[in-house]
């Protein structure tokens, strides 16, 4: 069974002012292969053939820090205006979900007031690491508490790990790394005592939360006998269930055995990742999803769309 009204949470774009940002530092593609061709009538065309009505849009890894504040300031900019022109272009059918020019906490601010007023957009990307610095870091606090006070849908997604790889060590991240950097992150975030004094930021975590699933009854067994156990008296597996995590590279029973038994399915959304994968990647996985048979009717109905409506209600 599949719904013709699916809300894509995790949906790319990659105009060419991003691709030239990152040539001119040296990158020339993604994590795993040369840019992908991306333009929004590709991704209406990848919507109808999945029964996809609405996709929130978001720019992803590498992110737009490059060392220079300024540049990422209108970075953020350029790539926020894009996203607000796309929902204004095409009503019903594309949201957004914006980026900050961290690490200026300054900036930042400045643009969530943008985001939310002048823009009218959905929420915010948050890559898993900005300037050698995880979210959940103390430095961002301010950017934490603003999110809160607005009530944010944050969209995490990984980002290539900080610091220096093995020699020799030339797996492609989004195979092993990426999923890694969303349980450090999502980690970092209950143990830094961010989810427990912000409990109003409704986090994404994408790809089923890379490898939390697997590793959330670990945590939850040392969580008490670490140095951080004031930060979130509730204990870790509390927080976790309070993530929302989408479906994106996930479609198979494994893995979403695995998620559902940590959390309750009215916290998974749909997701494909278009256009990091190809179009046949969203149709197998799309169609794992639609044949797994550990969600009756009405959940897979709630997954494909009811659960996002509550975050993103200008799409009700």
């Amino acid at each position: 069974m599949t719904t013709a009204n699916r809300i894509d949470v995790h949906h790319h774009v990659l105009p060419e002012f991003y691709k030239d940002a990152q040539r001119s530092v040296g990158i020339t593609g993604s994590a795993y292969r040369g840019f992908p061709e991306w333009t929004a009538e590709k991704s209406l065309a990848v919507m109808e053939a999945h029964e996809i009505a609405t996709t929130i849009l978001s720019f992803t890894s590498p992110g737009i820090w490059f060392g220079d504040p300024a540049q990422t300031r209108d970075l953020a900019r350029q790539c926020n205006d894009f996203l607000a022109g796309l929902a204004e272009d095409h009503p019903g059918r594309f949201g957004g979900f914006a980026f900050l020019p961290l690490p200026s906490i300054d900036d930042s601010l400045a643009e969530i007031d943008r985001i939310f007023g002048e823009l009218k957009l959905d929420g915010i990307t948050l890559l898993t690491s900005v300037a050698d610095r995880y979210v959940g870091h103390p430095d961002f606090e301010p950017v934490y508490a603003e999110l809160n006070r607005r009530k944010a849908v944050v969209f995490i997604h990984p980002c290539y790990p900080p610091g220096t790889e093995a020699d020799g060590w030339d797996i492609p991240r989004m195979l092993i790394d990426y999923p890694f950097e969303t349980c450090r992150v999502a980690t970092n975030l209950i143990f830094q005592g961010v989810t427990t004094r912000y409990p109003d930021i409704r986090f994404i975590l994408s790809h089923a939360g890379g490898v939390l699933p697997f590793l959330a009854h670990r945590i939850s067994i040392f969580d008490k006998r670490t140095p951080f156990q004031e930060n979130y008296p509730e204990g870790a597996m509390a927080h976790m269930k309070r993530f929302y995590y989408d479906t994106a590279l996930s479609g198979d029973a494994v893995p979403l055995a695995a998620l559902t038994g940590v959390v309750d399915p009215s916290r998974v959304l749909f997701g494909t990742d278009y256009p990091y994968v190809s179009e046949d990647v969203v149709a197998d996985e799309t169609a794992g999803l639609d044949a797994y048979d550990g969600f009756d009717d009405a959940t897979r109905a709630l997954i494909n769309r009811g659960n996002a409506e509550p975050l993103f209600p200008r799409f009700k």
